[in-house]
């Protein structure tokens, strides 16, 4: 499932039963059925260009909070039917300024509505026409993941997806765990970043979740970098499984 911020009654979870739910109960084409990256999962049956797939889960990490239901509905419909299975073409032809005509009330997915979702693909356009990059990963070749997620934060200030060094971020730290994890379900397709680097997924369920392992309290920036220093101890070279399995756990 992707992270929500409901107030659900959760057990507090220990390394052993993350480390079993990963072995034992963890089932990739379930998470992927419901899941929002199921949706980019979805994309790539339509289109093999690397940057489609990187702006298309972009977007989809972007208004990945609430139901899942929701979320995936709006996805879909916003890489099938506004940007035609083309994201890259959407963003650097400027389709976006055409997009969600008929939406009602201007509504793009709950809080994000018409003007602001356009001009944050302005943003993205300003963004790849100066980098005169051919994808997303080359365009933050040699950046750390705190450069990372402050540039695309600030791309996507208008949809308010966090303040880096304050809020948590976890929209942004969720997308590059989607791009630069190499085991699935994630996506791998950055080659060029160490998924050892990668911040925790940090919202209101994953601190009950862990509350009990954290000294920093709430879906802060301090709280993100101490439950990831911890994912770092319990496993070095691949400390976001544990992620994957805070939501397997969350959902079971």
């Amino acid at each position: 499932m992707c992270h929500t911020s409901q107030s659900l009654q959760v057990m507090p979870v220990t390394k052993e039963q993350l480390d079993k739910t990963l072995l034992q109960t963890f089932d990739i084409e379930q998470f992927i059925s419901v899941d929002p990256i199921g949706i980019v999962y979805q994309l790539r049956q339509h289109t093999t260009d690397q940057l489609d797939i990187e702006l298309g889960a972009l977007f989809t990490a972007m208004i990945s909070w609430g139901n899942r239901k929701a979320i995936r509905q709006a996805a879909l419909h916003m890489l099938r039917d506004e940007m035609h299975w083309h994201p890259a073409t959407f963003i650097l032809n400027q389709e976006y300024t055409q997009s969600y005509q008929t939406a009602k009330k201007d509504c793009v997915y709950r809080t994000l509505n018409r003007p602001t979702f356009i001009t944050l693909c302005h943003n993205i356009n300003q963004a790849l026409t100066q980098a005169n990059s051919p994808t997303l990963e080359t365009m933050f070749r040699g950046r750390s993941t705190q450069e990372i997620i402050t540039t695309i934060a600030t791309w996507l200030s208008p949809a308010r997806l966090g303040t880096p060094g304050r809020s948590a971020c976890k929209r942004i730290c969720m997308y590059l765990r989607w791009m630069i994890r190499q085991n699935s379900p994630d996506l791998g397709l950055w080659k060029t970043h160490d998924q050892a680097q990668l911040y925790a997924v940090m919202d209101t369920h994953v601190c009950q979740l862990t509350s009990h392992l954290l000294k920093n309290k709430g879906a802060t920036w301090r709280s993100c970098q101490e439950l990831t220093q911890l994912f770092r101890t319990w496993d070095p070279t691949d400390p976001l499984k544990y992620d994957i399995a805070l939501m397997t756990t969350a959902d079971s």
